[in-house]
């Protein structure tokens, strides 16, 4: 079931990012075109196979796992200026690249870098699944790994949730309130999906389903904005874009 559900959320980046493509070739919307790549290559970092065949590659030593959690971090940083651009938010823009979100990534990047060190890799397993079985300071260390590299999405997010409510409960366009609504719901998810870092292994099915439902949320969010600035043809919308 989790298999099916990667790959499907993968399909749907992919799909996302190749209705894109007529606008790139216009020179329109690069930032969102390289956003929607970056999140569909970390959902395949995410899938066993794809992972242990670049992992072996590199070693495997998990290097890869760290190298997704670098990727996701900088594609929620681009996410979080992008929409709080589009939605015209100057006060969540100055929370996610002021003092308080320089000082958030840095930590939790250093955080996660540490962390990981401390952990004994060897051996490529996505998500570090088989890892935390090992027991000792791997099932210490594991939940601490994982709950730090979610701690920058779910910071982005709840900076962007009041932008995204306010948004969402507006009298703009239809699409635009249903991207919003969307975002909003990827970013309740990244939110929660800290403290689902220390459930059980067995809980690993409904771990998975809040990450995805936030990675949806934040790709066809989005697209909802594109939608409503082709439908419009104006600066206006355009922006949300």
């Amino acid at each position: 079931m989790i298999i099916m559900l990667q790959w499907a959320v993968l399909a749907v980046c992919v799909a996302v990012v190749l209705l894109r493509v007529p606008d790139v070739l216009r020179g329109r919307n690069r930032m969102t075109f390289g956003i929607l790549v970056l999140a569909a290559l970390c959902i395949l970092l995410t899938i066993q196979g794809p992972y242990v065949g670049i992992d072996r590659l590199l070693g495997g030593w998990n290097v890869t796992n760290l190298i997704l959690r670098y990727l996701i971090t900088a594609t929620v940083l681009l996410v979080g200026i992008r929409t709080a651009k589009g939605l015209g938010s100057a006060r969540t823009y100055a929370l996610i690249t002021g003092r308080t979100g320089r000082w958030v990534l840095l930590a939790t990047c250093v955080a996660q870098t540490v962390i990981f060190g401390l952990l004994d890799t060897r051996g490529s397993s996505a998500g570090l699944m088989t890892l935390a079985d090992q027991g000792g300071r791997n099932a210490a260390l594991g939940p601490f790994y994982a709950a730090a590299g979610r701690a920058y999405p779910a910071f982005v997010s709840i900076c962007l949730m009041p932008a995204l409510l306010k948004t969402a409960r507006s009298r703009l366009p239809r699409l635009v309130r249903a991207g919003a609504a969307l975002v909003l719901i990827g970013a309740l998810g990244a939110a929660v999906s800290v403290p689902f870092s220390f459930l059980p292994a067995d809980d690993s099915p409904g771990r998975y389903l809040v990450i995805y439902t936030a990675v949806l949320g934040f790709v066809l969010g989005p697209m909802f904005f594109w939608l409503s600035g082709m439908r419009a043809k104006g600066p206006r919308n355009v922006s949300h874009q």
